[in-house]
């Protein structure tokens, strides 16, 4: 009876383990929305963008200027998207200091400060491709190649696709990116170790705003 009582305890232990392995290794699923189809992004997409320093930050938007993506049952196929980097704008302040800090993030205001940011005379336009969708946690993932100043880097992010109002919409919560990655090292202090308190984080922070037609 004691060896029938041990081999019943270790099945049951067995079978306990195994549906606990299943569990931990089920990989969540993309919920068909309906969706499907290529669709054309419309000129009035934006991705808004957040900047930050010990002393405060500054918000604003880039213009996507055109791009596409494919929707099969809710998943995101393939994608790319092209940033107008020259429609920087900042939101947070006015008059002089709103079109200064323009001009210093576009490089256009003074010739040693070509490069500080994002030098959009050399580099007027930046590039997101899609390379994977998936489901991580509950949520839809997008990951991809962005290049900005002709350095890529893989980025990853949620997204969420609806319709409404005669559009599919493609929007992110914020996620952030390293500006070093690409270059912008200005005010760095992971690039520059004489900076003080002066310094401005190396992740700005981005949510995604596209709409798009068939």
């Amino acid at each position: 009876m004691k060896k029938i009582a041990l081999l019943g305890l270790g099945l049951l232990f067995f079978v306990s383990c195994k549906k606990e392995t299943e569990a931990e290794t089920t990989e969540p699923t993309v919920v068909d929305n309906g969706i499907s189809g290529t669709f054309e992004v419309d000129p009035s997409s934006t991705i808004a963008w957040i900047g930050s320093k010990p002393t405060g930050k500054h918000n604003g938007n880039i213009t996507v200027k055109n791009g596409e993506f494919k929707v099969e049952s809710g998943k995101i196929t393939e994608g790319k998207f092209t940033i107008d980097m020259t429609s920087i704008v900042v939101e947070d302040l006015e008059g002089e200091d709103k079109g200064n800090l323009e001009a210093h993030l576009k490089g256009t205001n003074k010739p040693e400060a070509v490069d500080h940011f994002f030098n959009v005379a050399k580099y007027p336009e930046a590039v997101f491709t899609i390379t994977s969708f998936m489901n991580e946690g509950g949520s839809d993932m997008v990951e991809g190649d962005l290049t900005i100043k002709d350095k890529t880097n893989k980025v990853k992010f949620p997204v969420s696709i609806a319709e409404a109002d005669g559009f599919v919409t493609m929007t992110s919560p914020e996620f952030k990116i390293n500006r070093t990655l690409w270059g912008v090292n200005y005010g760095s202090k992971s690039i520059f170790d004489d900076l003080g308190d002066k310094f401005i984080d190396d992740e700005i922070s981005l949510q995604l705003n596209l709409k798009a037609k068939k």
